[in-house]
């Protein structure tokens, strides 16, 4: 234990500037987009291939498309019904 020495004063290696230090990061930098794109390269993109299925109904898609149009179609005569009753009571009175 008594002869470590520590990371201050390790021999063989000098103080690191700011200057040196962002250096080395740019250099980091720059290999590691290299090595990304060298990779990218390499691998084939492959596509990815969209199957379309197609099935019958089932038995419940088919009462419930049923029932939508029942309940558009007996919405809408409803409608129309309400406003031929009601629109000729109104009456505009003008004092």
């Amino acid at each position: 234990m008594d002869d470590q020495v520590p990371p201050s004063q390790a021999p063989g290696f000098s103080q690191i500037t700011s200057e040196q230090l962002e250096e080395m990061k740019a250099r980091a930098r720059e290999m590691a987009i290299q090595q990304t794109l060298a990779q990218q390269a390499s691998t084939p993109q492959v596509q990815p291939q969209v199957i379309y299925v197609r099935r019958n109904l089932t038995v419940a898609e088919l009462l419930l498309v049923f029932l939508i149009s029942c309940g558009i179609v007996t919405g809408i005569q409803w409608t129309w019904n309400l406003g031929a009753n009601l629109l000729p009571r109104i009456e505009i009175k003008v004092r």
